[in-house]
């Protein structure tokens, strides 16, 4: 199952001032395999953005890796 992840911040049409904006979510992926990466557009996928992920709290079991991670990326909002 390839990754999918959710944005919970900001919510969907929310005005945001400008300068820096913080944007977090969530990603999960299938299989029991670690979430390693989660790519981001600011732009409508012109241009992507690594997001820096959240450490997990716990170490999976097993070698295997049941949950969701945090994630968050900051980007400029005009």
């Amino acid at each position: 199952l390839p990754v999918q992840s959710a944005i919970t911040q900001p919510r969907p049409g929310a005005a945001v001032p400008p300068g820096e904006l913080t944007v977090k979510g969530y990603a999960w992926s299938g299989g029991g395999r670690a979430v390693v990466r989660v790519d981001v557009s600011v732009d409508g996928g012109r241009s992507w953005q690594v997001a820096r992920l959240q450490p997990q709290l716990q170490p999976q079991r097993h070698g295997r890796a049941w949950a969701w991670v945090l994630w968050e990326l900051q980007v400029p909002a005009p």
